[in-house]
C-alpha cells in the first residue's frame, strides 16, 4: 500500500470519526419542535354493548420549552358496527411535559382538547362532540440523532349521543426533531 492509500484510510477514518461525534453531539432535547406520526389502536366504547376495534393513524407537532411544550394533534380511526363507519376523527391542542434525562428515553405527558367527528349518520344524537385525550408516551432516541420511536397510551374522552365515552387507545410511530 503507497502513501497516497495510507492518506486515503486516514481521511476516511478521520470523516467517520467527525459524523459520528456529530451524532453524538445532537441533544434532541435542544430541539424545539418535534414532528410525530405513527399507527393508533382505539376500543370505541360507542355505547352499552357496542365497542367496535378499529386501527388508523396519527399526527402530532409539539413545539417546546424546556420541558413544557404546545401541542397539536390529529387522529383518525377506521373501523365498522353492523357495517357502518363507527370510528372517530378527533383534532386538538393542548399540552405536553416532558421528563429530559440524558439517556436515550424520554418520558412525557399530555392532554389535548379538540373537536371529534363520527363520519356516519345515525338516530341516536350529534355526531360531533368535544372531546379529550389524556395520557403519555415514552419516546426512544438509541443514536441521539432527529428521529425518535414512540410509544404511547391515551384515555379519550367523547360526549357522543348525550353519552360519555372513556376509551383506552394506543399508539407507535417516530419522531422528527426539528430546530437549531
Amino acid at each position: 500500500m503507497g502513501k497516497l492509500g495510507i492518506v486515503g484510510i486516514f481521511l476516511l477514518l478521520s470523516a467517520t470519526s467527525a459524523m459520528a461525534q456529530t451524532v453524538r453531539a445532537l441533544d434532541t432535547a435542544t430541539l424545539p419542535i418535534q414532528v410525530g406520526v405513527g399507527v393508533t389502536y382505539l376500543n370505541f366504547h360507542e355505547g352499552p354493548g357496542t365497542v367496535p376495534n378499529g386501527v388508523g393513524f396519527t399526527g402530532s407537532v409539539v413545539d417546546y420549552k424546556d420541558w413544557l411544550g404546545a401541542e397539536a394533534q390529529v387522529s383518525d380511526v377506521f373501523g365498522t358496527q353492523s357495517g357502518k363507519s363507527s370510528l372517530p376523527f378527533f383534532a386538538g391542542a393542548g399540552v405536553r411535559f416532558r421528563w429530559q434525562t440524558s439517556r436515550s428515553f424520554e418520558p412525557w405527558g399530555h392532554i389535548v382538547v379538540g373537536y371529534s367527528h363520527l363520519f356516519h349518520s345515525t338516530s341516536f344524537g350529534n355526531d360531533s362532540a368535544v372531546a379529550f385525550k389524556t395520557g403519555g408516551g415514552l419516546d426512544f432516541n438509541p443514536h441521539h440523532g432527529r428521529i425518535s420511536y414512540r410509544v404511547s397510551a391515551d384515555l379519550y374522552r367523547s360526549a357522543f349521543f348525550k353519552t360519555y365515552q372513556l376509551s383506552p387507545e394506543f399508539s407507535a410511530g417516530i419522531v422528527l426533531h426539528l430546530g437549531h
